[in-house]
Parts: C-alpha cells; sequence; structure tokens
C-alpha cells in the first residue's frame, strides 16, 4: 500500500468530505468544492471582529491565539455547523446564526460531535478543567442544530475527546480523558441519556477519535508518556486486541473506500513530561485488514515551539469514497496549513 501527494493547496483546513464534495475553510471564510479539490466556491464568512479577522491572516498569530475555525459538520438536511471564536455557528437559507456559546473552552475536537441517522446532534465539552472540579457536558441537538441541551453530565473527567455515531450498531460512542482513572471508551444505545462501557481506567482507553467496521471499532491510543497502539474492540466477543505499536500518540482517523484504515500520528514533545515518541515526526499508518499495518508519509515538526501548536494531521470528517484521501496538516515542516490531496494505491 502506498500513499501519494496529488496536491497540496495553501492556507486551507478541510473539515468534510462526501464523495466528491469538500468543505474547507481558510481563516474564517467558508469554501465548498464539487470536484475533488479542483475549484473552490465561497460560500460564507462568518462574522466576528476586524482585528480577530486580521490576527488570523497571519499564521504565527492564529496558530498562538488558535484563531480560524476549528471544525465543520454539514447535516443531513444541508444545515452546515461551524466552530469558531467559542460559539456554534449554523449557515442555512444564506442565512448565519449564532446557536450555542460555549461556557468553557473553545469547542469541541475535530470528532467530539457528530449526527445519528435520525438527524440528532451530539457535542461533547472540551477545556483543560485541570482541577477536575467543573463537570464536563454532552449536548444534544433534535432540531437541526438551532437549540442544545444537555443530556448527560460527566463527572471527575477533564474532558470528553471524541463523539461518533457508529452506523452499524446505531449507537453514539464517546471517550474520556486523560488520566488511567478518567480514560475511558463507552457507548450509548439510548440517544445518550445511559452509557455502557468497554474499558476504562488505563492509558489503552485514551483516545481521540474511533473507526466503525462490522466486526470492530478501532481506535489508537493518545499516551504522550508511553508506548502507543492501535487496538480493536471485537463486537462479537467483547475481547480487545492490540494491534501494533506507532510512533506516537494517535489523534485523527478516517476509512477509506469502506475498507482501508488509516491513523495519524501528532508530535506532542514533552507535553505531559518527557516523550516516548519514537521520532519528531507525524505518521499516517494504514491497514486494509486491519492486522497488518504500514508507515505510509510522515513529516517533521516544525521550529515553533508546542505552545504554537502540535505537529499533527487533521483528516476530513465524512466519507471518503474513493481512493482519494483528504487532510490538513499543521506545524509540520514545509506543510504547516495546507490541504492535501493524497491518493491510497497498491
Amino acid at each position: 500500500m502506498k500513499l501519494t501527494i496529488q496536491k497540496i493547496i495553501p492556507n486551507m483546513v478541510v473539515h468534510y468530505i462526501d464523495g466528491r464534495e469538500l468543505w474547507v475553510s481558510s481563516n474564517y471564510t467558508i469554501y465548498r468544492s464539487e470536484d475533488g479539490g479542483n475549484t473552490f466556491n465561497k460560500v460564507a464568512n462568518l462574522p466576528t471582529f476586524s482585528m480577530i479577522q486580521l490576527l488570523g491572516k497571519f499564521r504565527l498569530t492564529s496558530r498562538a491565539f488558535r484563531l480560524g475555525i476549528r471544525t465543520l459538520r454539514k447535516l443531513k438536511s444541508g444545515t452546515v455547523l461551524a466552530i469558531a471564536n467559542r460559539k456554534i455557528f449554523r449557515l442555512k437559507n444564506n442565512e448565519i446564526k449564532v446557536v450555542y456559546s460555549f461556557r468553557k473552552g473553545l469547542g469541541p475536537l475535530r470528532e467530539g460531535w457528530c449526527e445519528d441517522n435520525e438527524g440528532n446532534c451530539y457535542l461533547g465539552e472540551y477545556f483543560l478543567n485541570n482541577k477536575r472540579d467543573t463537570p464536563v457536558y454532552l449536548l444534544k441537538s433534535e432540531d437541526d442544530g438551532q437549540t442544545w441541551k444537555i443530556v448527560y453530565s460527566f463527572r471527575n473527567i477533564r474532558h470528553i475527546h471524541c463523539v461518533q455515531y457508529d452506523p452499524f450498531s446505531k449507537s453514539i460512542w464517546l471517550s474520556t480523558g486523560d488520566r488511567d482513572e478518567e480514560s475511558s471508551i463507552l457507548f450509548s444505545e439510548d440517544g445518550g441519556e445511559t452509557w455502557v462501557d468497554i474499558g476504562l481506567g488505563n492509558q489503552m482507553f485514551r483516545a481521540v477519535s474511533l473507526l466503525f467496521t462490522k466486526n470492530h471499532v478501532y481506535w489508537g491510543s493518545d499516551a504522550p508518556t508511553k508506548q502507543n497502539y492501535i487496538y480493536r474492540y471485537i463486537r462479537k466477543t467483547g475481547e480487545i486486541e492490540r494491534l501494533t505499536p506507532v510512533d506516537g500518540p494517535v489523534h485523527y482517523s478516517t476509512i477509506v473506500k469502506n475498507k482501508i484504515k488509516l491513523f495519524a500520528t501528532t508530535v506532542e514533545g514533552n507535553s505531559e513530561g518527557k516523550s516516548a515518541e519514537w521520532d519528531k515526526k507525524a505518521h499516517i499508518w494504514g491497514s486494509e485488514d486491519g492486522v497488518y499495518w504500514k508507515d505510509l508519509i510522515s513529516w517533521r515538526k516544525d521550529i515553533w515551539p508546542y505552545i504554537l501548536g502540535y505537529g499533527r494531521i487533521l483528516f476530513a470528517s465524512g466519507w471518503h469514497r474513493s481512493n482519494d484521501v483528504y487532510f490538513t496538516t499543521q506545524a509540520l515542516q514545509k506543510v504547516d496549513n495546507v490541504l492535501i490531496h493524497a491518493k491510497l494505491c497498491k
């Protein structure tokens, strides 16, 4: 298996894909492509202060203050939800409205929110919560993202890492972190009212994104000071398999053509103490059968300090229906804040 780069587009962050349709952003502007990234049409500018817009145009200030659109989703209804400046923006019929303001933090992580098969949206709070003295909420919207309510409150955790819909079991999955006793992977079959864990109390369950197949649930561990691995949960038996060691903490992942699984590692340095990373590179690992994994490509962390961002790879959320893969690289040498169109081949 090989991953070959087809095109690099500067100053573009990819958020969502459905076949040839791509939704991306640059600073606070949203663009859409209907031809796999060959051309882009401007959709909207999110309203924000002119000074923030100006600072967002410069890469170092944008990195330092975490400016720009954090994440974006297109719902089944066609409504677009975007998170920026600690708010949820709702785009519908050429109208932009702020529908929710976060009480703490910048908003969820990239896979920290989802839509289920009935059009309900779920969002997990993500903020530092270093003292663990604040409950962390799972929010839910049942009206196309217009209003949000607390559906569940987690206590004695730092934050929620991911909230994802499993199309095979039609359930919602969620992961929490960061300490051993706070790390868990859970699922809910009743819309977030109650939860069942498949594992907790160990860094192996500290996950930032999950991948679903008919027979398994895959994830990579996000443990900066320990050796990280890719794991999978066997649905039929409830067993968990440790598949392969990887070079550093795993953040994001995607499935290509419903079979090829990709996980990306992140360069965090000594973010929580002495790093266990093999090198200072962000890698993409791939597997077709889920058992044998290959290191496909990597980039070295750039020269700027970690406070200006980890070296990481952000996959487009949604459906990669062909061998074309879209992702954004950040804080990596020569490929900071670019949209990369790559192709998988044997």
